[in-house]
């Protein structure tokens, strides 16, 4: 543990040095990122200028949803996002390198990069779910802060699984980013309650592409509707099932790997 921790390191401050030198880009991809998640809050403000509440939940407790889900996603974005990159890498021979290196191939990949324009995903995020906790009167013991810190923890890994999972099919199809981005752009509908959804859709999202285990379900628990030991039993549950799947898929994939051609 403690090399790895160590190779994590030296990666980071190799990145962080690159980061300095062009401290703009930063700079604007950290707006650019408040400036989309600007436009969602906007989005629900227009809906709930014609409805009062959706499912029976009013803006308040639909921000909050929307407030714990982009923490993880941002955690998720800052430290994993580098599995955008796979599909590249698959087609031009990149992995070769990670292959080579006397460590954790998967471990090597994933720590190459960080994207701290992530940052503003994660400071919304915060943001709103104080707001919001504020604004329904909610009280929270130390307790309640820790377990939705562990919902939170949980649901970083959902999206780095999903992300793991689609990204590993480029050993077979050359170019999963397609995939890859229909299955991620469906983690926007994760900052409305389940209940709008059909049936089939809410099964999708609990299960198959379970977004609604990051913002629904730990969102029911600060309200007060669930007990912790069921939240956390189905989300770590679910979670630990997707990235065992992920990680098969991308053992196989590795092994499935032919480098380029000439």
């Amino acid at each position: 543990m403690k090399r790895y921790l160590k190779i994590y390191s030296i990666f980071f401050k190799q990145y962080l040095k690159r980061l300095m030198e062009y401290r703009v880009d930063f700079l604007i991809g950290s707006i650019a990122f408040l400036f989309s998640q600007g436009t969602g809050l906007l989005f629900l403000y227009i809906i709930f200028q014609n409805v009062s509440a959706l499912a029976g939940f009013g803006i308040d407790e639909i921000l909050l949803m929307y407030g714990i889900s982009l923490i993880p996603k941002g955690i998720d974005h800052l430290f994993f996002d580098n599995l955008w990159l796979l599909p590249r890498h698959v087609r031009q021979g990149g992995m070769d390198r990670y292959l080579l290196r006397p460590i954790n191939p998967l471990y090597s990949f994933l720590v190459e990069r960080f994207q701290p324009d992530a940052f503003g995903e994660i400071i919304l995020g915060t943001a709103l779910v104080i707001a919001t906790i504020i604004r329904l009167s909610i009280r929270l013991s130390l307790l309640h802060v820790l377990a939705l810190l562990s919902f939170i923890f949980i649901g970083i890994f959902i999206f780095t699984a999903l992300k793991l999972l689609t990204s590993s099919t480029s050993f077979w199809l050359k170019n999963s980013y397609p995939l890859m981005q229909i299955t991620y752009n469906i983690s926007d509908y994760t900052k409305y309650p389940l209940l709008i959804f059909p049936k089939a859709i809410q099964l999708i999202m609990t299960v198959i592409i379970p977004y609604a285990l990051v913002s629904y379900y730990p969102a029911l628990y600060v309200l007060g509707s669930k007990t912790y030991f069921d939240v956390f039993i189905y989300l770590f549950s679910i979670t630990a099932l997707l990235a065992l799947l992920a990680l098969s898929l991308w053992k196989k994939g590795l092994k499935h790997y032919e480098s380029a051609g000439s």
